[in-house]
């Protein structure tokens, strides 16, 4: 690696965009490019530029995400965050949070907690509301995964106040938080709303990946509420935006399938769609995010 390359590598990474509609084309474009990223933090880091570095990797980790490349990512993360004397910064804390979430995904819950914590503490050093309130998502969705709604909730509003004058993009996380605690708290009328709403600010951001999610979870809730042709019609429209490449996505479908095979009283084929989404789960070494965990409990319990 030459400091022309890195320099290059920090140059695009900077003018990268993984949220919004120009996300599918930058994931094709720099897929194949992702251990160059690692290699480019590892120089910057070994050079003494821990701040260039947080920076590439706070503005690069979500390709891994998006890949399904979890593993790749938190190495990515590690090169950048791990080494050398680390000052805080914007950077560095949309760094530490973003490896919050990819220790989130890979099951590791307690690595999630540290790195989100962190990352607070460095926003609120540096004064940066938007990455406080990231920060105070990574920790709701910890809080997510332990079953601790009222918590949930309650981190999760605290990062939508953050948010309020920052712009319709800094609170799509916190209201997807929100409305996960209070699905899972029980209230399906009041996250029915709340995804509702969700998905409606991830349309005018022109998110596709967030249009999917939002779908998907206001299917499962409409499914709990016995609007079935509801659940059905979120479902179809899930299915024809989702990345169909991508493991966890392919296992959500079969899971919706699933479900609406079930309350359509087809429990056969319910259980069939079950099972391959279990297997699409296990090949892929997935740990499913409570929520959809929370489903796939649900649809087994009911199946037995």
């Amino acid at each position: 690696m030459t400091r022309e390359e890195a320099e290059r590598l920090l140059s695009l990474a900077r003018e990268a965009r993984f949220i919004g509609p120009a996300a599918p084309a930058w994931v094709e474009r720099l897929a194949s490019m992702r251990e160059e990223f690692v290699e480019a933090a590892r120089f910057l880091t070994s050079k003494g530029e821990e701040e260039a570095a947080a920076d590439l990797a706070a503005n690069v980790w979500r390709l891994w995400f998006l890949v399904g490349d979890v593993a790749g990512g938190r190495r990515l993360l590690a090169a950048a965050l791990d080494v050398g004397r680390q000052q805080a910064s914007r950077s560095r804390a949309l760094a530490l949070y973003g490896d919050g979430v990819l220790a989130f995904r890979a099951g590791e819950q307690a690595e999630s907690e540290g790195r989100n914590e962190q990352a607070l503490e460095v926003a609120r050093a540096v004064g940066d509301r938007e990455a406080e309130a990231l920060a105070l998502v990574g920790l709701s969705r910890v809080a997510l995964r332990n079953g601790d709604y009222p918590r949930v909730q309650s981190l999760a509003a605290k990062a939508r106040e953050l948010t309020r004058d920052l712009g319709e993009a800094a609170g799509a996380a916190p209201l997807h938080l929100l409305a996960a605690g209070t699905r899972l708290a029980g209230d399906y009328a009041g996250a029915a709303d709340l995804y509702t709403e969700s998905l409606a600010l991830n349309r005018r951001l022109g998110d596709s990946r967030g249009v999917g999610m939002e779908l998907h979870n206001l299917g499962h809730v409409e499914v709990h509420r016995g609007n079935v042709k509801e659940a059905e019609r979120c479902f179809a429209e899930c299915a024809a935006v989702r990345a169909r490449d991508d493991p966890y996505e392919a296992a959500m479908t079969g899971l919706n399938q699933a479900a609406i095979s079930f309350a359509r009283g087809d429990r056969d084929q319910a259980a069939a769609l079950l099972e391959h989404t279990q297997a699409t789960l296990d090949e892929a070494a997935i740990v499913l995010d409570p929520d959809d965990a929370f489903e796939v409990t649900w649809l087994r319990d009911n199946l037995r």
